[in-house]
């Protein structure tokens, strides 16, 4: 065995951080006797070894330096992840205990490529691109974990052909998005009116009378497009009040699975639905898959709900059939682009109400998307992910 004086600099590693401030760089004899480190058993060494070992010098005992600018055997490196955009504080707990967490120092794409070249892993939601020239920058890459439903934002051949796992979270925001639209699509069909002060008898009186609703769900006509996840959940909730539920979708659905809903092709849908809810995928199929010859056909009267993706109405057409149908309503979750442009006149009408791409907007579906980390962490251990992208 090589017997000889090493040269390392000790960084103890608490709550799963360096603290550079306690480093210290010590000789010692090799081999070397178990030592201990202040406060702690876990720490990193470095300068010696390339690249750097993380473990605790009882253990660092057992090896010696035939070749000391090799790993030793035993002592891995925690997988490099690198965190595109913000998740959920308790799957990030629990992932920074399995891997060396990296957040980029700001927002901007050029911060977030500089991180990239030694990652193995990258985590996304929304907004990043994950095109070729993200996937240039991260040579190491061997998991992209999407906290989210949508795929729309990630080249899926292009990382097939670098052989890199896409994952996702396909059902996380299933029940936040069924409650937003459950809840405008009521108030839509039943405007609430409220009081914020005391009236007189008269006002009482006229308010409750301005307050009675033309109609309610039982017998109104839900068509649904896309009997996915999210759709077929809908149907369940529009069903147990009281509305026929009639759906479009590109696959055959057997009757057993159609949830007692009726289906038929997207224009009789648009032709006899009270309301129109829209969730279909980002295939590129379904961009502007609801274009004028859709609106065309609408009930003059019509509640129109899209949480799916902006890209599948045709704006134009949208606007028109808003200026022209003033008794309708039309509720749009989702925009292309995002934000919206400050000059587009979708904000101008009162007949269109706009969110800000928030159907699943609750803390349990934020949380849920973000357990995305569980299959990010079993494909860095050479393990099947749970959800991988199709």
């Amino acid at each position: 065995m090589l017997r000889c004086t090493v040269i390392v600099q000790i960084t103890p590693i608490r709550n799963n951080e360096l603290i550079p401030g306690d480093s210290t760089s010590i000789g010692l004899p090799w081999p070397i006797s178990p030592v201990s480190t202040k406060n702690t058993d876990l720490i990193q060494i470095s300068s010696t070894f390339r690249p750097p070992i993380y473990g605790s010098l009882a253990a660092l005992a057992h090896h010696d330096l035939s070749s000391p600018v090799t790993n030793p055997t035993n002592f891995h490196p925690k997988p490099i992840v690198v965190l595109g955009e913000p998740i959920a504080q308790v799957p990030q707990q629990w992932l920074t205990q399995r891997v060396n967490l990296v957040v980029p120092k700001s927002s901007t794409r050029a911060d977030l490529l500089a991180q990239l070249t030694d990652a193995q892993a990258l985590i996304v939601r929304t907004y990043t691109i994950v095109d070729q020239e993200l996937l240039d920058a991260a040579p190491n890459l061997k998991v992209i974990a999407r906290a989210g439903v949508g795929l729309d934002n990630i080249d899926l051949p292009a990382c097939k052909a670098r052989q890199i796992a896409v994952v996702h979270t396909p059902i996380a925001n299933t029940q936040a998005v069924v409650e937003y639209v459950t809840q405008m699509m009521l108030g839509a069909i039943r405007s609430i009116h409220t009081l914020d002060k005391p009236v007189s008898s008269s006002a009482w009186r006229t308010a409750r009378q301005d307050a009675i609703s033309p109609t309610t769900c039982v017998d109104q006509q839900l068509g649904i497009v896309g009997f996915g996840k999210i759709g077929s959940s809908l149907a369940r909730v529009a069903s147990a009040l009281g509305m026929r539920v009639v759906y479009t979708d590109l696959r055959e659905i057997f009757e057993h699975n159609r949830l007692g809903c009726t289906p038929m092709s997207i224009e009789e849908l648009a032709r006899t639905s009270d309301v129109i809810s829209i969730h279909v995928d980002g295939r590129p199929a379904n961009h502007q898959l609801l274009a004028s010859s859709f609106f065309n056909q609408l009930k003059d009267a019509a509640i129109f709900l899209n949480t799916s993706r902006g890209f599948v109405i045709d704006h134009a057409a949208t606007i028109a059939f808003a200026r022209t149908n003033p008794n309708a309503q039309l509720i749009i979750d989702v925009h292309d682009p995002e934000p919206i442009a400050i000059d587009s006149e979708i904000c101008t009408l009162d007949n269109i109400t706009i969110t800000p791409h928030i159907a699943s907007a609750t803390s349990d579906a934020k949380e849920q998307m973000s357990w995305v980390v569980r299959d990010l962490v079993r494909v860095l251990e050479g393990k099947d992910p749970m959800f991988a992208a199709q």
